[in-house]
């Protein structure tokens, strides 16, 4: 199993199973706009439904910095947003699940210079990394874990792909990163998911993004969690469906 698909579904059990419980994630107003930050989680995403609820003729932004969480979680708040046609602040980083359905769910994106929209996995081929984790782990938790999978595993795949057919959004957006062309970013630097430029988005379906104060530039989140990027490239009409890199 590549480094990063291991690492999204690690991220993904680990989300499932309340790890981000210790990490404070608040959620308030700010005049029209609704600030979230931390991990997506779903007290915070009843926070956000709760402030839309009694303020919804004034709201019509959301300001979000967050890592992500875990796959039904973001998409509670991306169906959300898509529903009420919302928009979507990035003013510093927005990563895995937060990058795969908050921030394509929206009507308007903007983003500050430098914000990272950052991916690393999706649903897509989780299957056979997640028979990989599961060999990892003590024969007497083995089956409990199948069965939690085999449950979990056939609602999240039905309902993520469902989800990017209504935002008419390439579903591949989730996993261009994992394929053999950047095999290279697991053996090199400390790589933990990919990007994409502003052009690239838009080739994928993810239309409407605008620069605070342009132009974006890609800057490192840090030293030890690096991005790399990936490269679309469109052909036969820009159909979506169809796309190498």
């Amino acid at each position: 199993m590549s480094k990063l698909l291991s690492m999204f579904v690690l991220g993904w059990v680990c989300a499932s199973e309340l790890c981000y419980a210790d990490e404070r994630t608040t959620v308030f107003l700010d005049d029209n706009k609704i600030i979230y930050q931390g991990a997506l989680t779903k007290e915070a995403n009843n926070q956000v439904f709760e402030l839309y609820k009694k303020n919804s003729t004034n709201i019509s932004w959301i300001s979000i910095k967050s890592v992500g969480g875990e796959v039904n979680t973001g998409l509670d708040l991306a169906e959300f947003i898509n529903q009420n046609g919302l928009n979507i602040e990035v003013t510093e980083y927005c990563l895995s699940s937060c990058a795969n359905y908050v921030f394509p769910a929206a009507d308007e994106k903007s983003i500050s210079t430098h914000a990272l929209i950052g991916f690393h996995g999706g649903t897509t081929g989780m299957a056979a990394g997640m028979v990989d984790y599961i060999n990892t782990l003590p024969k007497s938790e083995r089956e409990a874990k199948q069965k939690w999978f085999d449950e979990y595993g056939a609602k999240t795949f039905a309902r993520e792909a469902d989800f990017y057919k209504e935002i008419d959004v390439n579903q591949k957006i989730t996993t261009l990163g994992q394929s053999d062309a950047y095999k290279k970013y697991e053996t090199v630097g400390d790589y933990v998911g990919w990007y994409y430029s502003i052009g690239d988005l838009n080739k994928l379906g993810v239309q409407n993004i605008s620069v605070i104060t342009p132009p974006w530039t890609f800057k490192q989140l840090s030293e030890k969690s690096k991005f790399f990027k990936v490269d679309v490239i469109m052909f036969k009409n820009n159909h979506m469906s169809e796309l190498v890199i």
